[in-house]
């Protein structure tokens, strides 16, 4: 449960190494370039800028390549000739280092199928295109089927002029009142719908002002002039359509055939995408006609192991090595094993830690699980998390976020166990009687909401009052004394004297039975109590203004008394622990009851009701995970890293560390 110390190092080597030397730093996995405060910003050098470019082009390409292999397998997942396997299809790919940087021995393969890739992409695209083009064409061609005659039969004679075209129902009214008083026009009407389809032919003496009305009432003319019918011209484009999708078929199926290749493609990707990390780094390193200079961060523990990595590649060059200076912030590496480790995928959801403060993670690990196994609270729900936790774990070979979660889901599932045991509860069922059952009626019932209750209040008190102890170790880290002591301690023992001083008070005023022993030993420590919290509190008030002037001193510590209300607030918020446990212990039994009584009905009951317990209980087990995760991560982000944690660090990614498709083995 720390932080690893990092060592500041500055290497400076031949330019025609560099390459090389980058090689090298990568594969010890152990060096994250960075510019320091040392580094003075250098000219991109012209070759680099322009191998960059290429490089950018080259994984754009692949990139798309990769994209529509893979939209074109999930077109073809029923289609017989769907690839039976395909490894290429996962993000998890693991390739040895050596077999890695060979990957330029299959540029020109790969290159190849790029290029068909690209091909097949434009035939698709166009097919599409076209496709569009029919359809809408044959929308349009709709109204017109109703008409035997060719389209080029509607054409002008020497005296008259005609138009084929669509009216709305209500303007065909108008149209036709208006025509009655025309006698030179005549109207043809081959469907009378909604959209009515009509002819209209009129004698040049009064066309202009038949087809003026007609335009008025939003007569639309046919767009068509070919020497063929509606009906002639929709076959063809239905033809026409067909081949269409012909063509999109035939490209999915080449597709697939090439989708062997995917694998290699993606590894291909993150190798031109490894290179462009090395070029962007390159120019920011210090150079001379024949050196360049690189600055970076690396664990100290393995300075020995980098250098000699270094010194097996070449000997032309200097490494110098110095702790970071203090305004400095190196990247922040975790070294933590197990449970804590688990945590640190709860940690880093909110931030990384500082690298200069103290690493919460074996602790959040102890709240969150806690919290989470007295939400869930139940053997059976503890049983299933834990169990399908394992299953999955032993199949999951990468260690990324879906792996870290399925860790913190496997470590609930213990919790939930553990508080199950003391509930006595398995699936909504009680077996026996341990802690308070809240669910009861009653007296009884109301009595062991309340201790429940409380006790979650407790526990809020206790992450409250450690967060507090953390800021002042955080404080003692880092040589600030005073604050630890003011901002940090100083709470803590108001913390402690509040807990002694309301406990006998809170316990008689909601009539909860205490044995005798502990009710006599908080009467005993009720008034060192009062005098911790007074103390703690005056202290506060005191020096919460220390850094501040004149005025600044005075507000301050009223602000500190005000802090009062936001600690209790605080601590209020533990409440949802009980609501959400409770919720899911009720949400149980009532599934459970709704099943007993349909088996209890006989015949087609005992098919209903097993199979509406296991419905009700798949749900609350679903809804009772996602509230205890997302309310559990609400608790520590909020009410217990604001009391302590300054986090904003950047997490230590070593040069060639983050690929998108692949995973390097060592």
């Amino acid at each position: 449960m720390a932080i690893v110390k990092m060592a500041k190092m500055k290497l400076t080597g031949l330019s025609y190494e560099k390459e090389k030397l980058l090689n090298t730093l990568h594969k010890t996995q152990l060096v994250e370039l960075k510019c320091t405060k040392e580094d003075l910003p250098v000219t991109p050098d012209a070759a680099d800028t322009n191998l960059k470019n290429e490089i950018s082009e080259k994984l754009a390409r692949t990139e798309r390549s990769i994209a529509f292999i893979t939209d074109q397998l999930d077109r073809a997942k029923k289609q017989d000739y769907y690839p039976k396997e395909n490894g290429g299809l996962s993000n998890d790919i693991l390739i040895g280092y050596d077999d890695f940087m060979s990957t330029s021995g299959n540029e020109v393969e790969l290159s190849y199928i790029i290029d068909k890739m690209e091909e097949y992409s434009r035939r698709l695209s166009d097919a599409k295109s076209r496709r569009v083009k029919i359809d809408n064409q044959i929308a349009q061609l709709e109204p017109y089927l109703c008409v035997d005659e060719k389209f080029s039969d509607f054409k002008d004679t020497a005296c008259t002029k005609c138009a084929l075209g669509t009216i709305g129902d209500v303007a065909l009214e108008q149209l036709k009142n208006y025509l009655k008083n025309e006698p030179l026009a005549d109207l043809t009407v081959f469907s009378a719908e909604r959209q009515s389809t009509i002819l209209i032919v009129a004698h040049n003496d009064c066309a202009e002002e038949v087809f003026k009305k007609a335009n008025e009432l939003s007569f639309s003319k046919c767009p068509f002039n070919m020497d063929r019918c509606a009906k002639e011209e929709a076959v063809a484009l239905y033809k026409e359509r067909k081949q269409c999708d012909f063509i999109e078929k035939d490209v999915n199926k080449k597709v697939c055939g090439k989708s062997g290749n995917l694998r290699n493609l993606k590894i291909l990707a993150d190798f031109y995408a490894f290179q462009l990390e090395k070029l962007n780094a390159s120019e920011k390193f210090g150079r001379t006609a024949s050196t360049f200079t690189l600055s970076g961060y690396l664990p100290e523990e393995e300075i020995a192991r980098v250098k000699n990595a270094v010194y097996d590649t070449t000997e032309a060059v200097v490494m110098e090595f110095s702790k970071p200076a203090d305004d400095e912030t190196p990247p922040t590496l975790l070294k933590n094993k197990g449970p804590a480790k688990a945590a640190e995928f709860v940690t880093n959801m909110y931030s990384a830690p500082d690298y200069r403060e103290f690493d919460p993670n074996g602790v959040v690990f102890i709240f969150f699980m806690v919290f989470f196994g007295l939400i869930m609270a139940d053997i059976g729900y503890g049983v299933l998390l834990l169990v399908g936790g394992l299953i999955m774990l032993s199949r999951l070979k990468i260690d990324n976020g879906f792996k870290k979660l399925v860790y913190i889901i496997t470590y609930g599932g213990a919790f939930t166990i553990l508080f199950g045991l003391l509930f006595g509860s398995v699936f909504g069922f009680s077996i026996y009687k341990f802690l308070p059952d809240p669910t009861l009626s009653g007296d009884e019932g109301r009595i062991n909401v309340l201790i429940i209750l409380l006790c979650c209040l407790a526990l809020g008190l206790v992450q409250i009052t450690v967060g507090y102890i953390l800021k002042a170790v955080n404080c003692f880290r880092q040589k600030q004394y005073l604050d630890g002591i003011f901002d940090g301690l100083t709470w803590v023992l108001f913390n402690i004297g509040l807990f002694f001083a309301v406990f006998n008070f809170l316990t008689e005023y909601f009539s909860i039975p205490v044995a005798q022993g502990v009710k006599s030993f908080f009467d005993t420590m009720a008034l060192p109590g009062v005098i911790m919290l007074g103390v703690g509190l005056f202290v506060a008030m005191v020096t919460a203004g220390r850094k501040e002037k004149l005025l600044g001193k005075f507000t301050k510590g009223f602000g500190a008394v005000y802090g009062i209300i936001n600690l209790l607030s605080d601590v209020l918020s533990y409440a949802r622990l009980f609501g959400l446990m409770l919720s899911g212990m009720i949400i149980a039994q009532q599934f459970n009851g709704i099943g007993l009584d349909l088996i209890a009905v006989g015949s087609i009951g005992y098919v209903f009701g097993p199979l509406v317990m296991l419905i009700g209980h798949t749900f609350n087990i679903a809804m009772g995970v996602l509230g205890a995760y997302v309310h559990d991560c609400r608790l520590q982000y909020i009410e217990f890293f604001s009391k302590f944690y300054a986090g904003e660090g950047e997490l230590f990614t070593p040069l060639g560390s983050q690929f998108k498709f692949i995973h390097l083995t060592k």
